[in-house]
């Protein structure tokens, strides 16, 4: 059985410690990396780092209703790494370092990269389906879809029985006072839940890639690697092509 509690017992100490990428612990420090000099970046052109303008989150590439539908649709990726003001960054990163640094090792680095981009796009998909005019930016879609990969591997025989209702608790927990935050706040719950689904596909993808390096028995054609990077693809494909042709 997995033990995902043993990982946390390796939460990096130092702030270097947090950003240096390491076996086990590869792209969670690139991704954080990423988004805070994105942001920096940002701001040394002149955007206000604690409340940016539409303009600017536009011009920088968020996730804007309009330009989306009208030809745009890089910005479903590029707005999971904006952020909207130095407050909105700091809330994600240190969500995204306490996930990672647990779920990384189990995952893998490759399953983990392919998580975040895959949960990032179907959360900034949700959004777009979901409002008429907006502007969506953050990696928060991304990190509910991590929890969602969390939550669809802890409802299987992964984890023993204490472990798992634990894990579940905690991030049933985590989800939905998170999503009563962003109710409460005016935050896009629509990218949240769009991204929490899509970790959900995303787990079940996984789980037989991880049965096998467990060294559990798994039907042949379960250990195809392709399992682990075409059904998040395809749920992605899917998902955009409906909701490019409700609106």
């Amino acid at each position: 059985y997995c033990n995902l509690e043993s990982e946390s017992k390796h939460h990096p100490g130092s702030l270097r410690d947090v950003f240096t990428p390491r076996p086990s612990y590869r792209v969670t420090p690139i991704l954080m990396l990423m988004n805070i000099a994105i942001f920096a970046v940002m701001v040394v052109s002149g955007v206000d780092f604690m409340r940016p303008t539409g303009e600017d989150l536009v011009q920088w590439g968020a996730n804007y209703t309009a330009l989306t539908r009208a030809g745009e649709p890089w910005r479903l990726l590029t707005a999971c790494f904006l952020h909207i003001g130095v407050i909105h960054l700091a809330v994600n990163m240190m969500s995204l370092r306490y996930l990672g640094v647990q779920i990384e090792p189990l995952l893998g680095s490759r399953r983990f990269l392919i998580a975040y981009l895959a949960t990032g796009l179907t959360g900034s998909l949700a959004s777009l389906w979901w409002h008429d005019v907006a502007i969506s930016a953050g990696a928060s879609g991304a990190i509910f879809g991590i929890e969602g990969v969390l939550l669809a591997l802890v409802l299987t025989n992964l984890f023993t029985d204490e472990v798992r209702m634990s894990l579940l608790k905690s991030t049933l927990s985590v989800v939905g006072i998170n999503l009563l935050i962003g109710f409460s706040i005016g935050a896009d719950n629509a990218a949240h839940i769009g991204g929490l689904l899509g970790g959900l596909v995303c787990g079940g993808a996984f789980y037989p890639g991880i049965r096998s390096q467990l060294g559990w028995p798994v039907p042949l054609w379960m250990k195809a690697k392709w399992i682990a990077i075409g059904l998040p693809l395809g749920m992605v494909v899917l998902v955009a092509l409906l909701v490019f042709q409700v609106r």
